[in-house]
């Protein structure tokens, strides 16, 4: 597993080549009340052909092909590790960023 680095709200965000184990994301806590106050940190993942399904803390997402999907992160009050897995990892690259 590898950590995604999560580029700062407005920051330029580097996306890498998906690891075949898996990779983690740090996503930040203090979720007050219901708000989200340091922003949301989200997951992008571009694919190529490949059907390719994503599973973020163990729930799986829609399969995606040929294209760039954006994933919120579950965050919570305090700062966390999020895993995450592939289904396959040909042509598919990642990034994290706060919105």
């Amino acid at each position: 597993m590898a950590a995604i680095t999560v580029a700062a709200k407005g920051g330029a965000m580097t996306m890498a080549a998906a690891s075949g184990g898996g990779d983690t994301v740090a996503a930040t806590g203090t979720n007050a009340g219901g708000w989200q106050v340091n922003g949301t940190p989200v997951l992008v993942a571009t694919v190529g052909a490949n059907s390719t399904v994503i599973t973020i803390d163990g729930t799986a997402q829609p399969a995606f092909i040929s294209g760039t999907a954006v994933y919120p992160l579950p965050s919570g009050v305090y700062p966390r590790t999020v895993n995450v897995t592939y289904s396959q990892v040909t042509g598919l690259t990642v990034g994290a960023a706060v919105l």
